[in-house]
């Protein structure tokens, strides 16, 4: 049974993630062409290294994050990192994953489901994420509610030019 459950130092250690797999075969990603989003071809993988894995842990952990994570016994294979601090009225989704052999069972929304919960107790509209561009990504969070923002925050769109701009009102 898959538990989802807020990260504490009696579920998660900077270790928490050596076994997790993050890898993830990108085929499509989506570009914007002539002011417009099409999807073209970009073949690449994503993997994460140990390194990697220790530096997100570390991350994922901190004060300044509220994370969630999947657990299938005591193993994290998923997680979704929430900056505590707002953004006007949203909630930055930091980061989110699910390892590549629970994909596919609906833990990604259970995860994204506690963000969206999270988020409206702090008093936020909307949970505001600079999503990968990769047509699996993309479709993810629109199957979630998601949009593309209006008024994407410039600094943010800014450190990642390829990834998707998007926000998810907290309450439907």
């Amino acid at each position: 049974m898959i538990r989802i459950e807020l990260l504490s130092e009696t579920n998660f250690s900077i270790k928490s993630l050596d076994l997790y797999n993050r890898k993830q075969a990108v085929n499509k990603v989506y570009r914007k062409i002539d002011g417009e989003y099409a999807l073209v071809e970009c073949k690449y993988t994503e993997d994460w290294d140990l390194n990697k894995k220790r530096s997100v842990a570390k991350r994922i952990s901190s004060d300044d994050h509220i994370t969630y994570i999947a657990l299938d016994n005591d193993k994290v294979i998923g997680f979704i990192g929430l900056l505590k601090q707002l953004n006007g009225s949203y909630m930055i989704l930091d980061m989110m994953q699910v390892s590549s052999e629970y994909r596919g069972q609906g833990i990604g929304r259970r995860l994204f489901e506690a963000g969206k919960a999270e988020a409206g107790k702090a008093g936020a509209e909307a949970l505001y994420i600079s999503a990968c561009s990769s047509e699996e990504t993309i479709a993810f969070y629109r199957a979630m509610g998601s949009k593309p923002a209006s008024d994407p925050i410039k600094e943010i769109a800014e450190e990642e030019p390829f990834d998707i701009q998007m926000i998810c009102p907290v309450k439907d």
